[in-house]
Order: C-alpha cells, then structure tokens, then sequence
C-alpha cells in the first residue's frame, strides 16, 4: 500500500496566509509496516508555523484510510498515533461510490496517479451509465421506484431546535460541505453564529434501496463508538457519544431511507434531545416520503 504523509505550514499573524506543504511518500513493507520520519526542516524563524498533519494510505481493491476522518460517515478519526498506528482496510464493494472514495482520498501527484483508474468509474456514476447496484441505488428516492427529492433541510429547522433545546440564538444553515447533495445522499449544518463548535448541530440523509439501506445503516453502527441499539424511531435506531457529541441514528427500510443526526453536548444537555430532534426528522421523513404501510 502507499503511504502518502503531508505536513501543512501557514504564515503570518494578523492575517494568516498558507505557508506551503511538506509532502512523504513511503510503501508499506513485505510485513505491511511503514515508517515516516520527523518532518526535515521545522520552521524556526518569521511567522511560518506547521499546523497541520494528514496521513491517507492508499491500496487499489480497498477503502482508503485518512488520518483525520472515516469513510462512510466522514465523522473525525479519534485513534490515530504517531507512535504504532494500525491501520485496517476494508476490501471494496461494488455498492460502494468511487466519486464519493476520490473526495475522500484528496489530491497529491502520488495519489492523483495512483487513484486515476478511478476516475472513469466516477465519471460513470456521474453520467449514470455504470450498471450495477449502485446506480440503481442512486436513482432511488424509495423502494417502490417514486423519485421523491426530499433533502435533509426538509426534515428539521431552526425552530424545532430551539424549542427542543431552549437554545435562544440563531443559525447559519446549509450543506456540510463533506460531499455535494445527491440523489442518494443529502445534509444539512446548523451552525450557531458566534459560538463555539460544540453548539452545532449536523444531520445526515441517506436515500437508499431497502437493502442498501439496511448496509448504511449497520455500517454507521459498526464504526462509531459507544453505541447502544435502542430501536425506538422506525425500524431500528441507535444512540452513540464520541467525544462531546452525541448522535442518535435510524433507518426505515419500507422507505430506504438511513439517518443521522450528530449534536455538540453544549447545544444538547443529553442525548434525549437528539432522540426528540430525530423523531421530528422521521415525522417529516413520512410526510415527505409516503409509503404503504409505514407507521
């Protein structure tokens, strides 16, 4: 596998400008071992300062691994080391989106080379004339063939937050920017003005095959930490913390439909209120997407 390493320098004080990046490139050995040294050349004089560091290791056939976030829900990655990191990949499935995996990898000449075979996959699911599962995936709303364009911003607003939450400020709403609104998928940041990162608030919509839904979901459930099913909103649901997050998950499979809404515990005082929140989103979920037989 390759082993691509960047460090990130800025300039200046008053107004920071980027510095220029450091780059490794390494391979993993017969035993799947790698070692990346200290960065050279340390900034030691004027305003240039390292403030970032990313890892990605890259191997055709598999998912890739990102020091800073994770794959399937590009949620942060809290386990990496400088010291001993083990790095697992998953081998690739045919469901899964090589446009979503290149956003995913970055940029890079190394990884830009190697990556390239996945460039006319990509452009593929672009165009929609790559068969399979996962096209016919991307261009289903709900599992009885109705294209239904419902986005995540239907499904909860600012009112409904304040309410739950008695939060009395205001947000800047749109797209988490961690990949463009597709068919398939959709989001929505709620981000307090003038407060700290722990009062935002982020939901997720995955408008799925039944099948494909029910993978989506099991997939969040497998990669987030401190999970516990409670299976109290539609067809199966969890509830989960990370750090000072909460997040609170659900699927209805009639639907095909997964989602997930993440909230800082400064905005949330208990995980409760995201349960409250979500059952608002499953509320506007059925009204949007009616299907025989959903409760």
């Amino acid at each position: 596998a390759l082993v691509y390493a960047t460090w990130t320098l800025t300039t200046g004080y008053g107004v920071v400008a980027p510095g220029g990046v450091k780059e490794v490139v390494v391979s993993t050995d017969s035993d799947g071992r790698y070692r990346i040294g200290s960065m050279a050349e340390l900034p030691s004089t004027g305003s240039q300062r390292l403030t970032d560091f990313h890892l990605v290791v890259y191997k055709r056939g598999y998912v890739a691994y990102r020091s800073d976030r994770r794959f399937f829900d590009l949620g942060p990655r809290r386990d990496f080391a400088q010291l001993r990191n083990e790095v697992k990949l998953e081998r690739w499935r045919e469901e899964y989106s090589h446009m979503r995996h290149l956003r995913y990898v970055g940029g890079g000449a190394a990884l830009s080379a190697l990556t390239a075979w996945e460039a006319a996959e990509a452009a593929a699911e672009l165009s929609g004339q790559k068969g399979g599962q996962r096209t016919r995936i991307a261009a289903s709303f709900s599992p009885f063939g109705r294209s239904q364009a419902v986005v995540a911003a239907q499904l909860l607003s600012d009112a409904d937050i304040n309410r739950i939450t008695k939060f009395d400020g205001k947000f800047e709403t749109g797209p988490l920017g961690d990949e463009p609104d597709t068919k398939a998928y959709s989001s929505q940041h709620f981000k307090a003005l003038g407060r700290q990162q722990s009062f935002d608030i982020a939901l997720r919509l995955w408008k799925l095959s039944p099948k494909g839904a029910e993978k989506r979901y099991a997939d969040i459930v497998e990669l987030l930490p401190k999970v516990d099913a409670t299976d109290e909103i539609a067809d199966k649901s969890f509830r989960a913390s990370e750090g000072s997050i909460y997040a609170v998950g659900f699927v209805d499979l009639r639907l095909g439909a997964v989602v997930m809404i993440n909230c800082g515990q400064a905005q949330c005082s208990s995980d409760s209120q995201v349960v409250e929140l979500a059952r608002i989103a499953y509320d506007n979920l059925k009204r949007l997407m009616p299907a025989k037989g959903v409760r």
